[in-house]
């Protein structure tokens, strides 16, 4: 992204505005920054929705592999960039699993014997294959969550964009989606960009984190645990949303438990490690 602003229709400024960053494959990008600030118009224009799909005024570029994500059309974009969206039902639409991760494959004209072979690999690596022939319907919302990311997995795209997945779902719900994550960022060959309101599981695995402020700039772009840890106070102030546990080492802080010079928590791990009884059970924000 070079100097990227963009401005919706009827929106009297620019969110995001004026954002450059460059991500690289291995990379776990969280996007966070509180409402408006343009984190899924972001996601949306990285592979081309906005303005393609989404009608908006862009200045700046984003590119992936060369390619730009204004002019190439959305349709020849989904070879380098996956989408997983909020709503899972917003994006299913055949009447089986395997119908459904095969879907993308068929339309991009490849061989019968790789649309099933690579449709079987999606679908073992997120837990579905042996659900393969069931309706969608019959799924929890984390499993339709996983089913979408079985869908991604199967395009071999290098950069997968994830838009608060786990927004409308259950803790169970949560785990089954960052499960599924954790063994597809193991692999370490794609960038990932997650936008993620719920922490506590990202913690796990995310490398980076990139913070925009109320007026969509970027204010924050670092390892994640620098970032959340040396920024919490401004963070909560700019109305963006932390991990329990760093919420929790707060607190501690707050009430001499914890020494000021400390470092946060970022996880329920971490924290039960600080206070000093690693078998402690706390909860995690879910």
């Amino acid at each position: 992204m070079r100097d990227l602003s963009i401005t919706h229709a009827g929106a009297t400024h620019p969110s995001p505005r004026s954002v450059s960053v460059d991500v690289a494959p291995g990379e776990v990008v969280l996007v966070l920054g509180p409402s408006g600030s343009g984190k899924s118009t972001l996601a949306l224009a990285l592979n081309g929705l906005v303005p393609q799909s989404v009608p908006a005024t862009v200045t700046g570029s984003v590119e992936v592999r060369g390619r730009s994500t204004a002019e190439t059309p959305v349709a020849a974009l989904s070879a380098d960039v996956a989408m997983v969206f909020q709503d899972p039902d917003a994006q299913i639409v055949t009447g089986t699993l395997l119908d459904e991760v095969a879907f993308a494959l068929e339309n991009l004209l490849l061989p019968v014997d790789e649309v099933l072979s690579r449709s079987e690999q999606a679908l073992r690596r997120v837990g579905l294959w042996d659900r393969r022939g069931w309706n969608p319907d019959r799924l929890s919302g984390g499993g339709r969550q996983r089913l979408a990311i079985a869908c991604a997995i199967a395009m071999e795209s290098p950069v997968i964009v994830l838009d608060e997945p786990t927004a409308n779902l259950d803790a169970q719900g949560i785990d089954d989606v960052y499960e599924a994550l954790a063994d597809l960022v193991a692999t370490g060959d794609r960038a990932i960009i997650l936008v993620e309101h719920n922490l506590d599981a990202a913690m796990r695995f995310a490398t980076r984190a990139i913070v925009l402020d109320q007026q969509g700039r970027l204010a924050f772009d670092g390892p994640v645990g620098q970032v959340l840890r040396e920024n919490a106070d401004e963070l909560l102030t700019m109305g963006v949303w932390l991990p329990a546990a760093t919420l929790a080492g707060r607190m501690l802080r707050e009430r001499g438990i914890l020494p000021d010079d400390a470092p946060l928590p970022l996880t329920p791990e971490e924290l039960a490690g600080m206070v000093g009884d690693p078998q402690v059970d706390l909860p995690t924000g879910r």
